[in-house]
């Protein structure tokens, strides 16, 4: 199998990720083995749902949502880099140049990339956090709705710090224009209380559980067990002294929790129908099955430490906040606030359809994480493929000092920095080419902030009065992570099943037997 076999499904996917690229990406219809269609923009998405079993598309696929995972953003800037430096490489080995040569030509050219970053960065403070999350969100392009929420998105970063990604969540729901998207400080949970009777508010101690809420049994044992017992009753009468010690020692349980000041409890399993009523009796608000990463955050906030059941709630486990019952999008919601942990917030999206409430989700997602990666290095860099174009223009340069066929590589590395630009200025209606030829011209006069603006469907200079701005710590990590994903796939040149190769032993020869007076 030769080398374009093996990449040819590779190509095809960074191809499909390029033209979804930027605030006018083209929508991508997929259809999953089951039937089921999914419309989205989003690469993310894109490659979470591709259903592959080719071994090349499932490391391109790999490694993309890996950097998804850590960086939040730029994903398909990273598909799409890596994509046009395999196009390149193609070409270059098609004229004999080895994938050797190759790789070291890229080394060289990402150095003078990133050097080019650097020395292309502005500092966040001269345009602000929230200028960045306006860049990030593409997943709406109304004018008003970009700004607000990115504000907003901005306001929660700068409280939460530079780790803000672990302290902001995103959800969704459907129903509502994106421009009526709110900031909550403090948690969302996309759940009501167990029951209808329990409290709407409540205000005090915060209980955090990993297990079942529920009545103690005979014989349970919360600790480490030592020895089995079982307990057999016969008789109506030995089951009903069970019961009644069972309710009994709940009723003790309930009222230690009681003083120790326990208003709510939220729990990652279930609240036993035995136990609901007891719960709302007592002005005790109770929400069930919260997902393990919301239980960690609101304990996090709250200053709670997460413990398996009642019987192990003190003082000392319990947080405090205010847990309050919303009505929102025509269901409940319950939020968790509290200023005594870490700050916490949730950005809760509206749209008006399930698919737009999905690619919204993910494009609030982003601006979150590449506004705590500003805020983290304090540098950005002129967006709208500006900086791609300027760290092309360096590794041009970069190349005539090379000497060796790896310059070859190095200036095919620098032709591959035009794929961002061109894709945008293609998905935004403009003529590619010229596009890309404006912003050479516009490097070669020393103006390295003129970049494609989509939204307003021009070649400008997008440090103006609606800056486009990117992180400079993401840029950097995109440019890396795309030349590492190229470099390693230029270097295959076979695929093998990972079955034993040796093939089968040959079979011992016949034994001849020896017979007295034969040599």
């Amino acid at each position: 199998m030769t080398h374009d076999e093996l990449a040819s499904g590779v190509q095809r996917v960074c191809d499909v990720v390029e033209t979804a690229l930027g605030p006018f990406g083209a929508n991508k219809l997929l259809i999953g083995s089951d039937g089921t269609v999914t419309a989205t923009a989003s690469s993310t998405e894109l490659l979470d749902r591709l259903e592959v079993t080719d071994p090349a598309v499932t490391l391109l696929e790999t490694a993309a949502s890996g950097f998804g995972e850590r960086y939040g953003d730029g994903t398909g800037t990273v598909v799409a880099l890596a994509g046009a430096l395999l196009d390149e490489a193609d070409a270059l080995a098609e004229h004999g140049l080895h994938p050797t040569a190759i790789e070291r030509g890229y080394r060289e050219a990402l150095d003078a990339a990133l050097d080019a970053v650097d020395r292309g960065a502005r500092p966040l403070s001269a345009f602000g956090p929230a200028a960045v999350a306006r860049t990030a969100l593409t997943g709406t392009r109304d004018p008003g709705a970009r700004r607000t929420v990115a504000d907003r998105i901005a306001a929660a970063v700068e409280s939460a710090g530079p780790e803000a990604s672990d302290h902001v969540r995103v959800v969704s729901r459907t129903g509502g224009a994106t421009a009526e998207t709110d900031l909550v400080r403090g948690t969302v949970l996309e759940r009501g209380p167990v029951l209808d009777a329990m409290p709407r508010s409540v205000e005090g101690g915060v209980a955090v559980l990993s297990s079942t809420v529920d009545v103690p049994h005979v014989g349970s044992q919360t600790g480490r067990v030592t020895r089995r017992v079982v307990l057999d009753a016969d008789s109506f009468e030995d089951r009903e002294a069970v019961a009644e010690y069972e309710s009994g020692a709940f009723e003790e349980r309930l009222r230690a929790v009681l003083d120790a000041g326990c208003r709510a409890v939220i729990t990652e399993r279930a609240v036993n129908e035995r136990v609901q009523a007891e719960l709302a009796a007592r002005g005790i608000l109770g929400v069930q099955r919260v997902d393990a990463d919301e239980l960690d955050q609101i304990a996090r906030a709250t200053g709670a430490t997460v413990v398996p059941t009642l019987d192990q709630i003190t003082d000392d486990v319990l947080g405090t906040g205010t847990v309050s019952v919303r009505r929102k999008a025509g269901s409940d919601v319950t939020v968790v606030e509290s200023d005594a942990g870490e700050p916490t917030y949730t950005v809760f999206c509206r749209a008006p359809d399930p698919r737009s409430a999905t690619a919204f989700e993910h494009s609030v997602d982003a601006a979150v994480a590449a506004t705590a990666a500003a805020v983290r290095d304090g540098r950005v860099v002129p967006g709208g493929g500006a900086v791609e174009m300027t760290a092309a223009r360096a590794v041009d340069e970069a190349a005539r000092s090379m000497d060796g066929r790896h310059r070859l590589a190095a200036e095919g590395f620098g032709r591959a920095m035009t794929t961002v630009p061109r894709a945008l200025a293609a998905t935004a209606g403009l003529d590619a080419g010229r596009a890309v030829i404006r912003l050479r011209v516009a490097r070669s006069e020393g103006r390295d902030a003129v970049g494609i603006d989509a939204l307003a469907g021009e070649t400008t200079d997008v440090l103006g009065e609606d800056p486009i701005v990117e992180p400079v710590s993401l840029k950097r990590a995109a440019f890396s992570a795309a030349t590492d994903l190229a470099t390693q796939l230029v270097r295959i040149d076979e695929r093998l099943e990972a079955t034993d190769l040796g093939g089968e032993e040959p079979d011992p020869p016949d034994e001849v037997p020896f017979r007295e007076g034969e040599l």
